[in-house]
């Protein structure tokens, strides 16, 4: 019984010690089912064991007391070997304490079903910090154009070193196409910290009305009744864009007009060999006007206009709570911080590096060469250009679209505009120079105990270690009552056919006597004839 418990109790220490802990926490050679299972075994087999000898004790309490019915030395026996036992003496008829321990034996049945469910090997999602979570940043951003000379201290570049991955994100933010990965993530991952990057940004409004008022004639002109040619007509921006809003009556009409210019100035001219100059992060201001089309008669009233104005420009980024989703990267808040103006420092006589050293963010910088790229860029006919419509619109002297098909996907200019810097923002990244480690979701098994479960064996635990204590009480108070237990040589009788009540025992008084008296006596098994009633006798 001993042994029972210390194995129920080992059994405990385990489920105490692995509740709530990760599977690779367990190090012993067999796994924590097949442990428990095996203490668990042990547990049942040793106290049946102890259950069966109480039983087979109590036996001789039982005939001890006043003399019984030999049939219940057959249904204690029985109760002894086994449930199936135990089940036909409760039922037919309890016998004192040895009811406790059919009982016993009875709701040990149950104890394997009960110890299996006692541990849950959960597969749960946990954050692990490894390399399988990067998430690029940029702090510096080097495409590789090469200077080919100096104007006002910004340089004109190559066109063979053009960065074309930057050039290509303007493509793909505005014709809002898929943008490279920023992050690498075998599943789910998160970013707990604050991260800084590199960036652009757009800031548009719309000056619709504010550009009209520096053209009061035009603005006249197309509002009067009946409309006339306007086929020379231009507009320039409060911020200095020029546009095209021309249209020639029931022959053709502005559609998308799209201007922009360079914002990229040095404080004092070309940048002196070996020392800085200021200048500030605006690359370029880029200025819409779109007009619906009139298919009747190919013009259009001021009142018909839209014009937004853009200036797109350096900026910092910073993310807080970052995490990922599949394809997706989210985060709980997003700054975009402008940056106050930088230094411009040269190489070999040529503008080198625009860098921001803004307190709080780290050092950005990005090289003049490339910066010039994305200023001729926007400034160039592959960006600027406009889209007429009508009858006679191939005639149009000027007939460079630019980017005009993107505008004419989004009623918003400004969302475009928007798009554009996001993706050039996300190219930066894409190529970036600094990595940020974070945490991927990965499956962990954890052990979870159901404590519920641990009820019957320890209920079971409990009434046999009671039952023992009563039968070794009982039996300590038995006056001249030997511990014979199951044996089967103390069942030795010796009565008479004609006496109806037996003396059960061999008249000796110690165990060690009863051995000696098997080894010694022989016996041997008499059947006498069937007798003409039917019955039969036996003896020894």
């Amino acid at each position: 019984m001993v042994a029972s418990t210390a194995c129920l109790v080992a059994i405990v220490a385990i489920l105490i010690t692995m509740d709530g802990r990760r599977l690779t926490d367990w190090h012993f050679y067999f796994g924590i089912p097949a442990t428990i299972a095996f203490f668990g075994t042990a547990n049942k087999s040793l106290g049946a064991l102890a259950i069966g000898a109480c039983i087979s004790q109590y036996k001789w309490l039982h005939f001890k007391r006043k003399a019984r019915r030999l049939n219940d030395l057959d249904l204690l026996e029985e109760a002894s070997r086994g449930s199936l036992g135990s089940l036909i003496l409760l039922v037919r008829r309890p016998l004192g304490l040895a009811s406790i321990g059919a009982v016993v034996t009875l709701l040990a049945i149950g104890l394997e079903v009960f110890i299996q469910q006692m541990v849950l090997l959960t597969p749960m999602p946990v954050l692990v910090s490894d390399a399988n979570a990067t998430l690029g940043l940029s702090h510096t951003y080097n495409g590789g154009a090469k200077p080919i000379g100096a104007l006002s201290g910004i340089v004109n570049v190559r066109s063979s070193t053009i960065d074309t991955g930057m050039q290509g994100a303007v493509y793909r933010g505005l014709f809002n196409l898929d943008s490279p990965p920023l992050f690498n993530c075998s599943s789910s991952c998160r970013w707990n910290g604050t991260y800084v990057s590199l960036g652009f940004t757009s800031t548009c409004a719309d000056v619709t009305e504010a550009t009209l008022r520096l053209h009061p004639d035009a603005s006249g002109t197309w509002d009067k009744t009946g409309m006339t040619n306007m086929s020379d007509m231009y507009l320039t921006t409060p911020g200095g864009v020029r546009l095209d809003a021309t249209y020639s009556y029931t022959s053709y009409q502005t559609v998308i007009s799209i201007g922009a210019i360079s914002l990229l100035k040095a404080d004092a001219g070309a940048v002196p060999p070996g020392g800085t100059t200021g200048m500030g992060s605006g690359i370029a201001r880029i200025a819409v006007l779109r007009v619906p089309v009139d298919s009747n008669n190919w013009g259009f009233l001021a009142s018909d206009m839209n014009i937004t104005e853009c200036d797109v420009s350096l900026a910092a980024h910073r993310f807080h709570g970052l995490s990922s989703s599949g394809a997706n990267l989210t985060a709980s808040r997003r700054e975009v911080l402008t940056l106050p103006k930088g230094v411009v420092t040269a190489q070999g006589g040529h503008a080198d590096y625009l860098t921001f050293n803004t307190p709080g963010l780290p050092s950005l910088r990005i090289a003049v060469p490339d910066l010039s790229a994305l200023g001729l860029l926007f400034t160039s006919s592959r960006f600027a250009g406009n889209i007429f419509d009508g009858e006679a619109s191939t005639n149009v002297a000027d007939d460079s679209q630019g980017m005009g098909d993107a505008f004419l996907r989004t009623p918003n200019p400004a969302v475009a505009i928007h798009a554009m810097t996001d993706s050039m923002t996300d190219q930066l990244r894409a190529v970036h120079e600094q990595v940020a480690a974070g945490e991927s979701e990965q499956q962990i098994v954890f052990v979870q105990v159901e404590w519920g479960w641990l009820a019957l064996p320890v209920v079971v635990q409990v009434i046999a270690v009671v039952f023992l204590v009563l039968v070794l009480i009982q039996s300590g108070r038995a006056s001249n009552l030997p511990l014979w237990k199951s044996s089967i040589v103390a069942l030795l009788t010796y009565d008479s056919e004609k006496v109806r009540i037996g003396n059960l025992g061999t008249g000796v008084r110690s165990t060690r006597e009863l051995d000696a008296l098997a080894e010694t006596v022989k016996a041997k098994l008499d059947l006498p004839m069937r007798r003409n009633t039917g019955g039969r006798d036996g003896g020894v």
